[in-house]
């Protein structure tokens, strides 16, 4: 899953990372209470589709809504009306808590029992998990109770809702926990506007190339470098680039594979692929050029990416363009097949 199109370098890396659902299980899995989690049959989680967050507030808040059924079923469903549970995880990335969130979270989950409603479902559990990365600490009140001050003899007619928060702001790295994707994401939302990004970049994307396999390395690398240098004033692409050829799990000279990454890429179209496909669209008569050639594109870029991990001199760029998306893709295809009986052989 590619970066998304949204009102903020922020919300694009948030939904590039944690729409990919085993992300987005570990999230869940490390902040839940593991009664909560007892309760949830994670391997039925699904991402839902629909933004719930009110378009003023789109470059405050990013939001992702997922599915999961209840463990037991049967039971729950006579005990709730549905088989299902709904985990909403709400994203603050401004550098202040703000104020009225539990009032606005309990607008997103009515409009998500609305949609419910609206396709003939019944109404279910829902899990509000706000994440938060401002550079100050959380200090906006969680729930309802807290934000509207009643007496105590109106207490049990007042509406509830109270919110798990992640506060990345005040939580210690050592306490980052998950696997080391789910902490590479979590260091990146934590630092990606600090100045102290450079010197735990390169221990960032140690964790990441340690833990994916080259195909989705690639991806995440290229969704990493477009967050951080959008972002973070301090690193641009040659500083990314240096962090990026010291960790590579492979001996070349300095910056050659980050060129072709995230450089090359972008003039075969992994960031602008629209316009390749354009051209390509043209020569190659496809009503939908533009989608095809970002997919050549984004194969040449692996292709080549693999190719300096081999050591081997890189298939000129035009030959690659040149060949159909089946010869591209069994090219792809042998190179990966290399790699890893070459990560295997070694000691």
């Amino acid at each position: 899953m590619g970066m998304e199109s949204l009102p903020t370098p922020h919300n694009n890396f948030f939904h590039f990372a944690l729409s990919q659902l085993p992300n987005a299980r570990r999230l869940i899995e490390t902040q839940l209470s593991a009664s909560a989690l007892a309760e949830l049959d994670l391997n039925t989680l699904k991402l839902e589709s629909g933004s719930f967050v009110d378009p003023d507030l789109r470059e405050k808040f990013s939001d992702l809504l997922f599915s999961v059924d209840l463990a037991s079923s049967a039971e729950q469903t006579n005990l709730t009306g549905s088989d299902q549970a709904m985990v909403y995880v709400l994203f603050e990335h401004k550098s202040k808590s703000e104020k009225r969130t539990a009032f606005q979270l309990l607008g997103y989950i009515v409009r998500i029992w609305e949609k419910r409603l609206r396709e003939g479902l019944e109404l279910c559990p829902l899990i509000p998990l706000l994440v938060y990365h401002g550079q100050t600490g959380w200090t906006a009140k969680r729930s309802l109770g807290e934000l509207v001050p009643f007496p105590k003899g109106l207490a049990e007619y007042q509406v509830e809702c109270r919110f798990k928060l992640l506060d990345l702001s005040v939580v210690d790295d050592a306490e980052i926990s998950g696997d080391p994707i789910l902490r590479t994401t979590l260091q990146l939302l934590k630092y990606t506007r600090s100045v102290d990004l450079g010197q735990r970049l390169r221990d960032i994307l140690c964790l990441i190339v340690a833990a994916l396999d080259v195909d989705a390395l690639l991806e995440w690398i290229q969704a990493i470098e477009a967050y951080i240098v959008s972002v973070n004033k301090s690193i641009d692409s040659v500083e990314y680039k240096k962090a990026l050829a010291s960790v590579l799990p492979t001996e070349f000279e300095a910056g050659s594979l980050a060129d072709r990454l995230l450089q090359e890429g972008e003039q075969l179209g992994l960031q602008k692929g629209e316009q390749l496909g354009l051209q390509k669209g043209e020569q190659l008569g496809l009503q939908k050029g533009e989608q095809r050639g970002l997919q050549k594109g984004e194969w040449v870029g692996r292709i080549h990416m693999l190719e300096d991990l081999l050591q081997e001199a890189p298939t000129p760029s035009t030959e690659l363009i040149a060949l159909d998306v089946d010869a591209l893709a069994a090219r792809l295809a042998t190179l990966q097949k290399r790699f890893r009986e070459r990560s295997t052989d070694r000691p």
